[in-house]
């Protein structure tokens, strides 16, 4: 190990779309560079055109072992299923000193020939950091994961990104909303049935006929979006439910919502939920996965259980009714997030992990 320079730190993803795990990687990297380490971002997937560097440098998973030799790496750090199999099998084949792995989900679509191989490979890695409980408890429990491989690191938000209220008009007319319209919002990836947005769906079938003039506006993209325009239409929410696309204004949109909801039938920590409470809104989530873990509930929002538009719809229509409830939940919210969920709280833990590593590694190799 090369121990009079800075470590260097391989950072491999599958891609970098527009998904939670994507955006932690590209929001930690000069974070980790001010830890002292020496960072390169890798890429399995080709990316998209005109990506910029911050989308990494794609390496075809048969080059892997090559790059990891050519760069005389200390360290990778791997991120969801498929780059954490290659970091295992070609880091270790490289003789890479350190292999941590990170679990962002509760990975309930994996088969059982995953699950098995997931079980066999883990042993080639170090550590497998996961981002709450939920997740630890389903790689235990589910997987079949040693417990003392499994470490459980939070995830974090860029807190200076989510800022004061004063937008909230300007992005409403941006919007297209009318200055007195109770706004819900939600955000994340159309993708059913994890995220739920037909529960929410049928919830606001239920909630525009007792608060007439509720407007839901869902920012995001994925597969179930054309089905679930449909279910709009089908249902007569067509001026009550709205689908805006992916944005990249997600700070400023939420400015202008009243409530935010996160409807997840699986959610393995909610990093949308994380930036709705940083930009002092109340929540109405659903008790799936990390949610629990992330809000306090009674004090920062209202949990009720996932996929179930009954409770989802009562769980909305009370917090409306109660202005002075969701502004105390908000001012809570927006304090739990910056005391405990902080991004550099994040990258300290993942450099801690990697420095007690790479010490545990060199008494070793000393020995």
């Amino acid at each position: 190990m090369r121990s009079e320079r800075a470590p260097r730190l391989l950072m491999l993803a599958v891609g970098m779309g527009t998904g939670g795990a994507e955006a932690l990687i590209r929001d930690s990297l000069p974070l980790l560079r001010q830890e002292g380490f020496d960072v390169t971002l890798r890429v399995l997937k080709q990316p998209r055109p005109g990506a910029g560097a911050g989308e990494g440098t794609h390496v075809p998973p048969a080059r892997l072992t090559g790059e990891l030799r050519r760069g005389r790496f200390d360290l990778i750090h791997s991120h969801l299923f498929w780059a954490n199999l290659m970091a295992r099998a070609a880091g270790r084949w490289a003789g890479v000193p350190v292999i941590v792995n990170s679990h962002h989900g509760t990975d309930c679509w994996l088969s059982l020939s995953h699950r098995l191989l997931e079980r066999s490979t883990a042993p080639l890695a170090d550590r497998i950091a996961v981002c709450s409980e939920a997740v630890r408890e389903f790689a235990l429990e589910r997987v079949g994961l040693s417990p003392e491989k499994v470490v459980t690191i939070p995830n974090g938000i860029p807190m200076e990104r989510f800022a004061p209220r004063g937008l909230r008009e300007s992005v409403r007319a941006s919007l297209g909303v009318d200055p007195g319209t109770t706004v819900i919002g939600s955000v994340g990836r159309l993708d059913e049935p994890v995220k739920g947005y037909s529960i929410l769906v049928e919830a606001m079938a239920i909630v525009s006929a007792r608060a007439p003039g509720t407007t839901c506006l869902i920012a995001g993209d994925g597969p179930a979006r054309k089905g679930l325009e449909e279910e709009v239409v089908r249902r007569g929410l067509s001026g009550t439910v709205r689908f805006l696309g992916e944005r990249q204004d997600i700070p400023r949109f939420l400015q202008g919502l009243d409530l935010y909801v996160q409807p997840s039938r699986l959610e393995g920590f909610g990093l949308s939920v994380l930036e709705a409470m940083a930009s002092r809104l109340a929540v109405v989530a659903t008790r799936a996965g990390g949610l629990p873990e992330v809000i306090e509930e009674g004090v920062t929002g209202s949990l009720v259980a996932p996929g179930d538009p009954v409770a989802l719809a009562e769980g909305i229509l009370a917090m409306l009714a109660d202005a002075g409830r969701r502004s105390a939940y908000g001012a809570a919210g927006e304090t739990r997030a910056r005391a405990g969920f902080a991004l550099s709280r994040m990258v300290t833990g993942w450099s801690g992990l990697y420095r007690s590593l790479l010490a545990e590694k060199a008494r070793r190799e000393a020995a």
